[in-house]
């Protein structure tokens, strides 16, 4: 490249990040402006939603323990029946005190025993879908009527809940708790919020998508609900320094997106020109990885993987393998490879016959004609390696024409490995269709392994699979014993990771395969 020519990338490149810039000054502003409206938001959500699951769980102890009391047989407050009230009382975590009764009115309870006289009581505030009688702040015996509480009756017996411990106090009181069912009915908070019954559509309007202002009610116990309308104050001293925060990093991403977006351009020509004279001039060179047969320990083949290196430093192949692509030097790629790892494999005298060797095309090639002419491979087949070509999970080899060329070189002896399983393209029926002989489970279920994550609970089913369609598995990114155990447990057959070997020279794998022959 001439000094006019770089003077003229260096020009365009600078005139492209000034403009990307200028861009990003409005983009960035309105981005950190929307993250630090959600984030607020999300923050007043979990406490109201933490609001809602105190009071659920005090409803949730409460009917437990109704539940269980009502199963009893007894039909009088005896001393069997005071009895058990006082140890279920013990038991429970929300609830402070038990009561029992007879023709609708209380006979006795756990703090103040058998009454003389039994007492009635007044109408309930409310009836709960559950047929449950509320009353709220509602004046208690057992403190001569000098203290209120929340109480809730079921069956014969009634508790009374503990609910301030739990909801709590605040000087600032943006939210009020209600019951919304038949009847309106506050329970805490701030009682002008909301004075009376909501329809769908009220309760709908008062959630704004894009305001602090909403109403949440509970999953189990719907008709319970809590209406926020979030106070500034309380919001601007609260998130005040995440907001300096975010001006700050606005700013500096502004700032920063010129520099960050020229160093881009230049680096992306860079690599176009080095990967473009790589391929020319036949730099690419091959490491091999071991896969082994998990039962015996044995090395039984291997998988070819390109790397890239010139004077300037490696370029990686998820930079390169893009710019292969873009270049439509895929196939010519390809060819080169394989006849770099077929002579290395052929010359190292300790490799042997029969080996399994695995080399990875691109999908996009199996839809034209005029590539996978495959037969060179089988003329420098010397050793009678086992040839796997494995092909990632991909909409291309979908096509009809991918199915006929992979079936014409599985009529030559190639195998077929669908690589990365699981987390691309390819479906039941596609798999029958291509009629492969290995799939390769992707490492990352296989990582999640010791952490018991959903992903990994999936391999059981992927062995099922592989069974129903009678092919092996190879199991990817086997880095410790523990995923060696479990891998071996699930009967599959064969891995591959860092555990048996990286990625290495021929002479390496030589030595490794006659390590545990």
């Amino acid at each position: 490249m001439t000094k006019s020519e770089q003077k003229q990338y260096f020009l365009a490149d600078n005139l492209k990040a000034i403009l990307v810039s200028l861009i990003s000054v409005v983009a960035v502003t309105l981005l950190l402006g929307a993250v630090m409206f959600l984030f607020v938001r999300e923050q007043e959500e979990n406490r109201a939603s933490e609001i809602l699951n105190n009071v659920r769980s005090v409803f949730r102890d409460a009917e437990m323990t109704l539940d269980y009391l009502n199963a009893l047989p007894y039909e009088s407050c005896g001393k069997d029946n005071l009895a058990e009230m006082r140890k279920t009382l013990f038991r429970s975590r929300f609830v402070k005190e038990i009561g029992f009764y007879q023709d609708d009115a209380l006979v006795c309870s756990t703090y103040l025993g058998i009454l003389e006289e039994p007492l009635a009581t007044d109408e309930p505030d409310f009836y709960t879908k559950l047929d449950d009688a509320f009353w709220i702040n509602t004046p208690l015996q057992l403190f001569d009527k000098q203290a209120t509480g929340t109480i809730v009756k079921r069956g014969r017996y009634n508790a009374v809940l503990d609910m301030d411990s739990i909801i709590g106090y605040s000087y600032i009181q943006d939210w009020q708790l209600f019951y919304n069912g038949d009847q309106f009915y506050h329970m805490a908070g701030n009682p002008v919020l909301v004075d009376s019954t909501l329809s769908q559509q009220d309760m709908d309007a008062r959630t704004g998508y894009f305001s602090l202002q909403f109403i949440l009610c509970d999953e189990r116990y719907t008709s319970t609900c809590l209406q926020v309308k979030s106070d500034h104050g309380r919001v601007l001293d609260l998130h005040l320094g995440k907001l300096v925060l975010f001006v700050f990093v606005m700013l500096m991403t502004a700032a920063l997106t010129h520099m960050i977006t020229f160093n881009y351009l230049r680096r992306r020509r860079s690599l176009e020109s080095r990967v473009s004279k790589g391929l020319r001039e036949h730099k690419f060179y091959s490491l091999y990885q071991p896969f082994v047969d998990l039962q015996s320990g044995k090395v039984i083949g291997c998988e070819v993987l390109s790397r890239f290196k010139d004077e300037f430093g490696p370029i990686y192949p998820d930079e390169f393998i893009p710019q292969i692509k873009e270049q439509d030097m895929t196939w010519e790629f390809t060819v080169d490879m394989i006849t770099k790892a077929m002579n290395d494999l052929n010359d190292n005298p300790d490799i042997p016959e029969g080996f399994k060797v695995s080399f990875n095309l691109f999908p996009f090639d199996f839809t034209r004609d005029s590539c996978l002419n495959l037969d060179f491979v089988l003329d420098m087949n010397i050793k009678n390696f086992k040839l796997v070509l494995e092909i990632t999970e991909d909409e291309q080899i979908a096509t009809q024409s991918a199915a006929k060329h992979i079936k014409s070189l599985k009529s030559k002896g190639f195998l077929f490995a669908i690589d990365d399983f699981g987390v691309g393209y390819s479906n039941l029926g596609q798999l029958k269709t291509l009629n492969c002989d290995y799939l390769k489970i992707d490492r990352s279920f296989v990582m999640d392994m010791e952490e018991n994550s959903i992903r990994s609970s999936l391999i059981p089913h992927i062995v099922s699979i592989a069974d129903g369609l009678d092919v092996e598995l190879i199991a990817e990114g086997v880095e410790n014993l523990e995923q060696l155990n479990e891998l071996k447990g699930l009967k599959i057959g064969f891995g591959q990771g860092w555990l048996f070997g990286k990625p290495q020279s021929v002479n390496a794998l030589a030595k490794t395969v006659q390590e545990t022959l």
